[in-house]
C-alpha cells in the first residue's frame, strides 16, 4: 500500500511540474512575433523622388531628407539640383 501511495505522489508531483511549465510556455510570446511598436503587417513603404516607385523603407536610400530607390536616382537628382 505504501508503494502505491509513493507512486501516486510521484506522478502527482510530475504532473504539477509539467502543468506549471506548460503555463509558463503558453504565456511567453512566440519568438517570431514583432516587437512592440513594429507594424503587424510588415514595414513602411516609401516613394522614390525620381521615378515614384514604392519600396520598403529598409531598402531605400535617404539623402538630405529625400528618398531614392537606387544610387543612380540619387546621382540623377544631385545632377538636376546642380544644374539649377
Amino acid at each position: 500500500m505504501a508503494k502505491l501511495l509513493l507512486v501516486v505522489a510521484v506522478f502527482t508531483v510530475v504532473y504539477l511540474i509539467l502543468r506549471s511549465y506548460k503555463r509558463k510556455i503558453d504565456k511567453a510570446p512566440p519568438p517570431g512575433q514583432p516587437k512592440h511598436g513594429d507594424s503587424k503587417h510588415g514595414e513602411d513603404m516609401v516613394r522614390c523622388r525620381v521615378c515614384g516607385i514604392h519600396l520598403p523603407k529598409s531598402e531605400a536610400i535617404t539623402s538630405r531628407g529625400e528618398i531614392f530607390c537606387t544610387r543612380e536616382h540619387l546621382q540623377l537628382a544631385d545632377r538636376e539640383s546642380d544644374g539649377r
